[in-house]
């Protein structure tokens, strides 16, 4: 019997071990880092990272300068980009924006850039009041309850919300990187 119960506890305890690994989490917010090597100092990079941001993310509809702090090394923003999807269940309710954050931290020879906090807000000028799927997360539901889909065209939008939003952070990342490079040219 105390085998029995002994072989149980480990059992549990081993289960709920893996239940718990590290980036399993399907709540955690989807979000994108990336980090340049750049041979400059702290201020020149930060001029330049600045001037990459005008022509990049700051060009991005509703692009808004937050923080600027060259003492620090820190620039910080928000934009958007519009959706629209190729669905034809929810597409004007689900039309709207994905607004993200994002924080560029410059310091000598390298500049991390992370853009988070994707969230998508539908459009509220529908009858129905339109489709909110929130904060973009890893998992393939929302966080949330979301009214107005069943499981799978809701299954299917956050899949394309998350892939579109993804591809269009990945070549603002890739076009910023690009223009910092490019006037490190002489």
């Amino acid at each position: 019997m105390l085998r029995t119960a002994a072989f149980l506890l480990i059992l549990l305890g081993s289960c709920t071990a893996v239940a718990q690994l590290p980036g399993s989490d399907s709540t955690a917010a989807l979000h994108f880092s990336r980090s340049l090597s750049v041979p400059l100092n702290a201020v020149q990079l930060y001029d330049q990272a600045l001037a990459a941001w005008t022509w990049t993310f700051g060009k991005e509809p509703g692009a808004t300068l937050r923080r600027s702090d060259r003492e620090q090394g820190v620039i910080e923003g928000t934009a958007r980009m519009p959706f629209r999807s190729e669905m034809l269940v929810g597409r004007e309710e689900s039309m709207g924006v994905v607004q993200f954050r994002i924080s560029i931290h410059v310091k000598a020879g390298e500049c991390r850039t992370v853009i988070s906090e994707l969230t998508h807000s539908g459009n509220r000028t529908t009858p129905n009041g339109g489709i909110h799927l929130g904060l973009l997360t890893k998992g393939e539901l929302p966080p949330r309850k979301v009214t107005g889909l069943g499981r799978t065209n809701l299954v299917r939008l956050y899949a394309e919300v998350k892939n579109v939003g993804t591809a269009h952070v990945t070549a603002l990342m890739q076009a910023f990187e690009a223009r910092l490079r490019a006037n490190l040219e002489p």
